[in-house]
This record gives C-alpha cells, sequence and structure tokens, in this order.
C-alpha cells in the first residue's frame, strides 16, 4: 500500500511539473507581445571616465641647505653644477671575445634509476668526464640537461648541444 501511494503521489507531481511547463510554452507564443514590466524611470548615465592618471603638475623646491654639511652658503644647485663638471666619463670597453670551439659535448652516462649523469666533453682536445658543478680547465659545468649542457668559461655562460658526429 505504501508503493502505490507514493507512486500515485509522484505521478502528480509529474503532471503538475509538465502542466506548468506546457502552460508557460503557450503563452509565451500566444501573440501578447507587450512586456509585462515597463521601465518608466530612465538612468542618468555618468560622462566617460577611463580613469586616466592627470598629468604632475608639483615642482620641487630644491633652495634649501644641507643638513649634513658645516657650510651654510651651499646651495644643492651649486653642489649641483660641481658634480657635473667633475664627473669622470664612463668608457665602455668591449667584453673580450670567449672562444668556445675548443668545448665540445660528445654526450653523457649514468644509471638509469639514478638522476645523476656525468656529461663527456672535449676541452681543448682532451677528454673530461664531469657532473654538475665540477670544473676542468677553467670550464665549469652548470647543468647537464642530457642533449645539452649549460657551461661558464671565463665568465661568460652558454649552453652547448650534443655533436651527433664526435
Amino acid at each position: 500500500m505504501k508503493k502505490k501511494a507514493l507512486t500515485y503521489l509522484l505521478g502528480i507531481a509529474v503532471i503538475a511539473i509538465w502542466g506548468m511547463i506546457i502552460y508557460r510554452v503557450i503563452q509565451a507564443f500566444s501573440g501578447n507581445d507587450t512586456p509585462q514590466f515597463q521601465n518608466s524611470v530612465s538612468i542618468k548615465k555618468e560622462a566617460f571616465n577611463d580613469y586616466t592618471i592627470p598629468k604632475d603638475t608639483a615642482s620641487l623646491n630644491l633652495n634649501y641647505r644641507d643638513p649634513f654639511s658645516d657650510k651654510k652658503t651651499d646651495t644643492i644647485a651649486a653642489q649641483a653644477h660641481k658634480a657635473i663638471t667633475h664627473t669622470n666619463p664612463i668608457i665602455n670597453r668591449p667584453k673580450p671575445q670567449v672562444n668556445w670551439s675548443g668545448i665540445k659535448y660528445i654526450g653523457f652516462v649514468g644509471k638509469s634509476g639514478s638522476k645523476k649523469w656525468i656529461a663527456m666533453m672535449t676541452i681543448n682536445g682532451r677528454e673530461a668526464m664531469m657532473a654538475e658543478g665540477e670544473t676542468t680547465d677553467q670550464v665549469k659545468l652548470i647543468k647537464n640537461m642530457r642533449d645539452s649542457v649549460k657551461v661558464s668559461y671565463q665568465g661568460a655562460t652558454r649552453f652547448i648541444t650534443m655533436n651527433k658526429n664526435p
């Protein structure tokens, strides 16, 4: 009896829900195109403001004395003039060129389960096996990434890729 009453109750609920759905669809297509709610209050829109920062018109007044000097007549403008006349010119010296042609990356060896890889390199005709952080003939191995290595030589750093033809 309990299952039968529950079945009738759920059947009535399904019929009521489908009835509401069908009623709303018929009401939407009934041809009454007037909107139900009309907004009679017009909203005044704010003028466009892109929120840009206005140009700074402030200026600094730098004619006060230096609180750390003993001279009372010394002004900032005079100090600035002295600083301009006594500056040393900056000389751009070209950096010495580093010859990377003597450094070649041959390959790597290591255990398959281990993450430590030993890089095999040729440095000025001599073969060397290096781990990360080791230095041989002024060449420091920074990072071993299997297909390339990152080395530091004479203050310069560079990636060297593996040579396919040894």
